[in-house]
């Protein structure tokens, strides 16, 4: 009987640590995920492959269809095609097809099957909208959130001011006091996006490419410091604001570490 009760007890203990461990990642407010992304490419070439996965894609939204459908582009020229992405979430997103938009998508891959996914998913999708994708691969959109190349907010910041962004590229010029610069990996010559990393912290190197959550606001130390913990003292609040006053910056509230293409 006492081997039992001493069995229940360190069950219990162990149940505490866990919870305690967790309730502190859930008060970070920065966290890192490791993921990779996928090729539209390679769901719409492979599908049998990708049917029942979850998974990351970041791509261009070349169509809106109803008030739940997204064409997502194809990611190569040669081959490859198109795919649609139905947003389940309940978060509408907002984009003009015009610019073609970049969204980044969290979501698992099925065959649409219009009466099962309705029922499945409680939507009302016009048939008529619909039918030409019937069993062809379908991004279930479980999240999905504007994703533009850093060049976009540097250019046209005002057009993303206030907005939840995910923004990815590859990290430059770290300094220790929670800044950093993500750089567009392509040879455009645009500028790279100032971005700031709140309290606690999390370490990061050079040349990592990364995916950052967060929301762009010109920079103005005084209101940083009064709306985030950046716990930078006056002189280093003063040779801040001297390199990046009013400049765009992605505050950051969670990063995401690409890691090499997954392989199904």
């Amino acid at each position: 009987m006492s081997g039992i009760l001493g069995k229940l007890l360190t069950s219990a203990i162990a149940l505490v640590m866990i919870t305690a461990i967790s309730a502190c990642s859930i008060d970070s407010p920065v966290v890192v995920e490791q993921d990779g992304l996928s090729d539209v490419a390679d769901i719409t070439q492979n599908p049998a492959s990708y049917i029942g996965k979850s998974l990351l894609v970041r791509n261009d939204v070349i169509q809106i269809i109803g008030e739940r459908g997204l064409i997502l582009d194809k990611d190569r020229a040669f081959y490859g095609e198109t795919i649609l992405a139905l947003n389940i979430s309940e978060k509408p997103l907002k984009v003009s097809v015009e610019d073609t938009p970049e969204v980044l998508i969290m979501g698992k891959v099925e065959r649409l099957a219009l009466a099962s996914i309705q029922q499945n998913y409680d939507l009302k999708l016009d048939f008529n909208l619909y039918n030409q994708y019937e069993n062809q691969p379908v991004i279930i959109a479980e999240d999905l959130i504007l994703s533009p190349d850093p060049e976009d907010l540097t250019r046209h910041p005002e057009a993303y001011y206030g907005q939840p962004l995910a923004i990815k590229g590859e990290l430059e010029d770290l300094k220790s006091y929670g800044i950093f610069e993500l750089d567009e990996e392509q040879a455009f010559g645009g500028q790279d996006l100032v971005v700031v990393q709140p309290q606690p912290r999390i370490k990061l190197s050079e040349e990592q490419t990364v995916i950052v959550y967060g929301v762009l606001r010109p920079l103005v130390t005084v209101e940083f410091e009064r709306d985030y913990d950046l716990g930078w003292d006056l002189s280093l609040q003063q040779q801040i604001e001297a390199e990046y006053f009013k400049k765009p910056v992605l505050v950051a509230d969670k990063i995401i570490i690409l890691e090499s293409k997954k392989q199904f």
